[in-house]
Parts: structure tokens; C-alpha cells; sequence
């Protein structure tokens, strides 16, 4: 029956319906995502296509390495460039980078990266080459249900979407009905967009390996030992005996034009006194 055949309202919303439907589908498939295997997390994005029958689906999982690295103070700018062209060579992406020349004997620099896992082994190579690793951790989150849940969110509105451009195409009717399919297409491709966006992030996050470095020259036995909380106190003394005379400059501003108005007040009120006491001796 075509749309200028239509004789309820509630017809003319079916698309609607079929779109939340198809929706709530997608999401109730990734609340059953099974148990997936920690061997199938550095499979390349190529690779995603649907597993078959009694094969381990893919486990999708953020990892994130954070790295700190000892390097002499004249290397560490050099070092901190060559990894940002290096991680692009390699496919990768500068995320941020950020260099600090305030003391020029404790250059820092920091770098965060996302790189492809199987080049991750040609960064540390690198890393090992100028410098010395002296601290590191490794953070993983499992994002196989999300990443589930947004394919199927995406596979049912892209299905979606697709039989309400047929029902336009085919199925002519009364204005109103038009205008009602078309904004549940609108509605459709709107909801895919934003579904899309998702799974590009989730793919950054799971296809790539997210490295943060901390470069910086070694530090002294006096860094290193008990006593730096001490050179640092001593070190902060000046900041510190700044920071409150300008808090007492900022308090005197403060009270500066109250003791203006309240001074001749106070004069007024006690010459007053004075005068009624004198009165009544």
C-alpha cells in the first residue's frame, strides 16, 4: 500500500518505529558479546571482517604505554623531533609534543603518540639507541563491547536508512507523508553520522597503541636522593615569601578605600560624642 493510500497517522510513523527498533537490536547484540581472546588484540584493522562460524572473534583493546627516558641534556630536543618524523613514517600520528627550554641544563620534552602495534618494537629500538629507559607502564582496556555495540547500532541504521530512501523513491504520496518520511530519514542519517564518528575513535583507540614519553636529562644522586624535598623547599622560599607580600599587597587594596570612607566617619561620630558629653557636664 502506497503512502497517498494511507488513511492513519500512526503508518506514516512506521519508519520511525523500524529505526528504533533496528536500534535497540544493535545494542541488545553487544550486551551478548561472548568472551574473546587476548591473541586476536594485534590483529590490523584489515582483519575485521566477520569471524566464521566457531572461529575466536577479535578482542578490541586500548592499550596505552607510558615511558620516561634518560638522555643527555643536548640530546634530548634532537631525540624528541626524531621520534615525532619517525611515528609519522610509520603510519602513526603526533597526538601532542611539547618541549621546555627554561633550564638549559634540565631540557623536557614530552611526546604523545598513537602507532600502529606492530611498529611499536621500532620506536623502543629507537628509544634504546639515545637514551635509557628508567621508567614504564602499560595500561589496557577491553572496548569490545563498545566497539560491538556501535557496529551493529551502525549495520541497523544503514539498513534503516536504505528502505526509507526506497520508500521515497517508490512510494509517492500526500505532501504530509513525504515530509514525515524525510525527516525520519534526516533523523536516520543524522544518528549514522554521529555512530560513525564513534567507531573512528574506537578505532584510533584500538588499532593504534597510544605511547606517552617523558624525555629528560639524568638526574643528579642529590635529585634522586632523601634530601630533594629539601632543595626543593629551599628552592621555593623566594616564590613563597612572593606569593604572600603580594597576598598583604592585595588585602591592603582591598581595605584601602573603606579606611578612606570609614576614617572621617569615625573623626565625625567621635567629635559629636565629645560635644553631647561636654553638654551634659
Amino acid at each position: 500500500m502506497s503512502l497517498a493510500e494511507s488513511s492513519s497517522f500512526p503508518k506514516v510513523l512506521m519508519p520511525l518505529l523500524l529505526v528504533l527498533a533496528l536500534t535497540a537490536c544493535g545494542q541488545k547484540s553487544a550486551e551478548t558479546a561472548p568472551e574473546m581472546s587476548l591473541a586476536a588484540a594485534a590483529a590490523p584493522a584489515a582483519d575485521m571482517a566477520e569471524a566464521k562460524p566457531g572461529a575466536t572473534p577479535r578482542r578490541y583493546l586500548a592499550i596505552s604505554h607510558y615511558l620516561e627516558v634518560e638522555t643527555a641534556a643536548e640530546q634530548v630536543e634532537p631525540m624528541w623531533r626524531q621520534l615525532q618524523a619517525k611515528v609519522v613514517s610509520l603510519g602513526g600520528e603526533v597526538v601532542s609534543a611539547e618541549l621546555s627550554r627554561g633550564d638549559a641544563r634540565q631540557p623536557t620534552a614530552t611526546l604523545s603518540l598513537r602507532l600502529p602495534p606492530q611498529h611499536v618494537p621500532s620506536l623502543y629500538a629507537l628509544l634504546a639507541q639515545g637514551g635509557e629507559l628508567v621508567n614504564t607502564r602499560t595500561d589496557s582496556e577491553d572496548k569490545t563491547a563498545e566497539v560491538v555495540d556501535v557496529e551493529a547500532r551502525l549495520k541497523n541504521l544503514t539498513e534503516a536508512r536504505d528502505r526509507l530512501r526506497q520508500m521515497l523513491a517508490e512510494r509517492p504520496g500526500k505532501l504530509s507523508d513525504v515530509l514525515e518520511v524525510q525527516q525520519a530519514l534526516t533523523e536516520t542519517q543524522s544518528q549514522l553520522d554521529s555512530f560513525t564518528g564513534q567507531r573512528k575513535a574506537l578505532a584510533d583507540q584500538t588499532d593504534k597503541v597510544k605511547l606517552d614519553l617523558t624525555l629528560h636529562p639524568p638526574r643528579s644522586v642529590i635529585e634522586r636522593s632523601a634530601l630533594s624535598p629539601l632543595r626543593d623547599a629551599w628552592h621555593s622560599v623566594g616564590y613563597t615569601a612572593s606569593a604572600s607580600l603580594a597576598g598583604l599587597l592585595t588585602f591592603v587594596a582591598a581595605l584601602l578605600p573603606w579606611l578612606l570612607l570609614l576614617i572621617p566617619v569615625g573623626l565625625f561620630i567621635r567629635r559629636a560624642w565629645r560635644k553631647r558629653r561636654a553638654a551634659k557636664m
